[in-house]
């Protein structure tokens, strides 16, 4: 008896810890690296974040997981997100404009329509259609450093781990093509 609520005690303490660890942001980029999991909870650091993950399910949290470039679990992202997408208004309320919102769904879907890569000089002629040519240099080098977008050093630009974190894509495509067939109104 006293082994097993030992046990339970233990396991409390590692969600506890999991928790904390999630919450408290390092450096600019939300989420902990699966190595840095296994250094605070051990190797079961998986059955923690799964326990963890129900327990904040109710507040309509999810421990999600961003797999790493390499595929291993030590280059594993881990982070906190909402269950349901929030909507517009809460989006505001998160200090992104509106604007700068409309130029990564925009950037996403249009990576998205070309393979997944694109040259950075073919989403700025895309981008410049809609947007003032500051909008989208601004925009788009605060999504490459923040995560949300991949710029490699031959000028291709690709979904980053961020937004494969924070953005369900299908959806963001599915309205966008829903709204594509709407008739315009006059």
């Amino acid at each position: 008896m006293e082994s097993e609520s030992g046990d339970r005690a233990l396991l409390e303490r590692k969600v506890r810890r999991a928790f904390q660890v999630l919450v408290l942001q390092r450096g600019r980029n939300p989420g902990v690296k699966g190595w840095e999991m296994k250094r605070h909870l051990g190797r079961d650091y998986r059955k923690i974040i799964e326990v963890l993950s129900e327990d904040v399910a109710p507040m309509g949290l999810e421990v999600f997981e961003v797999k790493g470039p390499d595929g291993t679990d030590d280059s594993s992202r881990f982070l906190l997100r909402f269950r349901d997408p929030p909507t517009v208004s809460e989006a505001e309320m998160s200090g992104i404009r509106i604007d700068d919102l409309a130029v990564l769904a925009a950037t996403i879907a249009f990576v998205n329509s070309k393979s997944g890569r694109v040259s950075r000089r073919e989403v700025e002629q895309f981008l410049r259609e809609k947007f003032p040519r500051w909008r989208v240099d601004f925009s788009l080098d605060r999504y490459v450093k923040r995560g949300y977008l991949d710029q490699d050093d031959r000028g291709m630009v690709h979904i980053g781990w961020r937004t494969r974190a924070e953005v369900d894509e299908k959806t963001l495509m599915t309205m966008i093509l829903s709204r594509a067939q709407e008739p315009a109104k006059k």
